[in-house]
């Protein structure tokens, strides 16, 4: 009898949270909690992986530097190794490679960290392990749709950024720097266009593309033909898009970016999920384009009337600081005088010139005379430690000795090590 046994798979088969939702689960997430699964570092579990199939393990190896959320080559050999060991199929599903022929990798990842305290909080609340989306590593995306509030970049128990995922050991949720949970924050209401933008991503997301690789072209000229009668000048002008990128699309094998596809799904009154699907037979092109409100602030400068300035009185001025007895700098000369420095430059040249460099030349000698006081004081010191048998004495032994403006020298302490080194005998 023939019996049907189930393969073990090398590491834990775990299950990406979220899939086919807006909510997906990134790579870098489900990577990070394969290896707490598995009570080891990170950078262990990857160093591991890349020996495992024989690839070259840098000195300065830092796991968190591959791309593992995004969607270039390196991607998609990383979810290829991770499905291979886990025995989860389809994790590039959770990665941005299923549309890298769609849309251009420029500017596509964010090289911030990035989440939603909200979203965070939310996991715990149901007593589920926190989790990283893929929409927060994608940069067009500012926003939390569901909570229509601003993701966050920074830790509110420390105030440290980049403390997401990037260390050798990583816990999802909590920051690797001082170990707080990340969800216990606050942040401001989003703004319309950004909760769109997200919405229209998080759409794309939820959907595998459709479009081939040799159908984008085809995609792009029904796009131009619908929205602008096969016009590149037009359909630019209708999207806000360069004529010279368009035209490149069209003649240099080039695609779009995230965001030179939202504003075309903007315009053309579509979401990302239908272009990409290339669901384009019942699509109604608005009669009018879409704008979107954005609340502007009540102008600070409105009521304030324009200031005229009498340029010979105050280069009689200028005159008059530059002969008085403390030399003074351009920034305090432009406090005194409330005028930006590009008006002093461009009318009154000779002047402004001429108080920069007499500033100059008081401050080199300044320096001068602290450099003298510096190099008495520390051999001074170094006499003193002498005379008590010692062999000598270190920089930073003096450095808490010398007088306060000494210590706020640059390079002050490049300055001890060298008079140490010319008294010593």
């Amino acid at each position: 009898m023939n019996v049907l046994i189930a393969p073990r798979s090398t590491l834990h088969a775990l299950q990406p949270i979220g899939q086919n939702t807006s909510s997906m689960e990134s790579l870098t997430s489900y990577f990070c909690r394969l290896a707490h699964s598995h009570g080891i570092k990170a950078r262990d579990l990857a160093a591991w992986i890349l020996s495992h199939f024989g690839q070259p393990i840098p000195d300065d190896y830092k796991w968190y530097r591959r791309a593992f959320s995004g969607s270039s080559s390196e991607t998609e050999q990383w979810s290829s190794w991770i499905a291979t060991l886990t025995g989860v199929g389809g994790l590039d599903r959770i990665t941005l490679t299923p549309w890298r022929h769609l849309v251009s990798r420029s500017s596509l990842t964010s090289r911030i960290d990035r989440w939603c305290p909200y979203c965070l909080q939310d996991d715990r609340a149901v007593h589920q392990s926190p989790y990283l989306r893929l929409s927060w590593d994608i940069t067009s995306v500012t926003a939390c749709s569901q909570h229509k509030v601003n993701l966050v970049s920074t830790c509110p128990h420390c105030e440290r950024s980049n403390i997401r995922h990037r260390a050798s050991t990583v816990i999802p949720g909590y920051c690797t720097a001082c170990g707080g949970f990340l969800g216990e924050q606050s942040t401001r209401l989003a703004e319309p266009a950004e909760i769109w933008q997200t919405a229209r991503i998080e759409q794309m997301l939820t959907c595998p593309p459709q479009i081939a690789v040799d159908q984008v072209t085809t995609l792009l000229e029904t796009l131009v033909e619908r929205m602008a009668h096969n016009r590149i000048a037009t359909f630019s002008r209708k999207t806000g898009l360069s004529k010279s990128g368009v035209w490149h699309w069209f003649n240099k094998g080039g695609i779009p970016t995230l965001q030179a596809w939202l504003a075309i799904s903007l315009h053309g009154g579509i979401g990302l999920d239908r272009l990409f699907a290339g669901d384009l037979e019942n699509w109604v092109i608005p009669e009018c384009s879409s704008q979107l409100s954005i609340p502007l602030n009540h102008s600070p400068r409105k009521g304030i009337r324009s200031r005229l300035l009498d340029w010979p009185a105050i280069r009689y001025r200028l005159r008059l600081i530059l002969e008085a007895p403390e030399p003074i700098s351009l920034a305090q000369v432009g406090q005194q005088l409330e005028i930006d420095h590009a008006q002093l430059y461009q009318n009154a040249n000779l002047e402004v010139r001429a108080i920069i460099s007499r500033h100059q030349q008081h401050r080199a000698g300044s320096r001068d005379d602290r450099m003298q006081r510096l190099q008495d004081q520390v051999t001074e010191l170094l006499q003193e430690r002498w005379a008590d048998g010692y062999a000598g004495i270190s920089a930073r032994e003096v450095w808490p000795r010398l007088d306060q403006d000494l210590k706020a020298m640059r390079h002050s302490f490049r300055c001890i090590d060298a008079t140490i080194a010319a008294n010593d005998p």
